[in-house]
């Protein structure tokens, strides 16, 4: 920049030439910055450990849900914010059937891909929110909704119970679209499970699931794929014998 002196004696500023390019390209770099972040960047659900991601880790972390208090083994979890010790509401976990072992790599489409077929148990630890145990969900959550109180014999040693149809005039029981089934489990305990119906063109897994309750301020529920309702009596041993490990690993630390 020079300076110079016109009529009257006023001073002249001249501007650098390069000043206003350079204006323009800094703020270009930062447009480009931002846009790459948004599109390529981690997400705020990744940055707080919310979206799923696997890992090989056996290293076991101690996690408060209730009054209880679990030792888990990393590979187990799906979210990496659940491999720090913590207090928490609910924590979400898988396991392969039939081992019950966590995630390899050899298994990782199993564990990653919703299909048809896999072989991967959702389990859910959270705090128990229902006074209800669930002989007194039955009674009077769900069998009110039945057509039939007295269900049909199905196949492996389950008693199924159809839904009614949800109607435009009436509110929905929430209940549309599930098969129930009840049986016994392994300790001769009350099992209820819930299928949703199958489709014939799904192309991701129709569950069953089971909501049992642990601990008195404790509840777990687990989900699989409907192929395998032939095993819910195994499936449901072995989930809770594999919980029951998170907490004797609790126990003995």
């Amino acid at each position: 920049m020079s300076n110079g002196y016109g009529f009257g004696g006023e001073e002249i500023r001249e501007e650098s030439s390069w000043r206003y390019p350079l204006g323009i390209f800094v703020a270009t770099l930062l447009l480009c910055a931002v846009f790459l972040y948004h599109y390529v960047g981690p997400s705020v659900d990744d940055l707080q450990g919310s979206t799923p991601n696997p890992t090989i880790s056996e290293e076991r972390v101690r996690i408060t849900v209730g009054d209880r208090i679990f030792f888990v083994p990393a590979n187990h979890t799906i979210y990496p914010k659940d491999r720090r010790e913590k207090v928490t509401e609910d924590l979400h976990l898988y396991a392969i059937w039939p081992t019950m072992n966590g995630y390899t790599p050899a298994r990782r489409q199993d564990f990653t891909e919703d299909k048809p077929g896999s072989r991967r148990i959702d389990v859910q630890i959270r705090r128990r929110d229902s006074v209800f145990s669930e002989q007194q969900r039955l009674e009077q959550l769900y069998l009110p909704h039945v057509v039939d109180k007295s269900g049909q014999p199905g196949d492996y040693q389950l008693t199924q119970f159809t839904f009614k149809e949800a109607r435009a005039n009436a509110p929905t029981n929430g209940y549309a679209g599930k098969d129930m089934y009840i049986g016994e489990a392994a300790d001769s305990e009350l099992l209820v499970l819930f299928c949703y119906k199958d489709q014939p063109d799904r192309t991701i897994p129709t569950q069953c699931y089971r909501r049992l309750d642990f601990s008195e301020n404790v509840s777990i529920r687990y989900a699989f794929d409907r192929a395998y309702l032939p095993d819910w009596r195994e499936i449901d041993t072995q989930v809770r014998r594999f919980i029951m490990t998170l907490t004797d690993a609790a126990g003995t630390s």
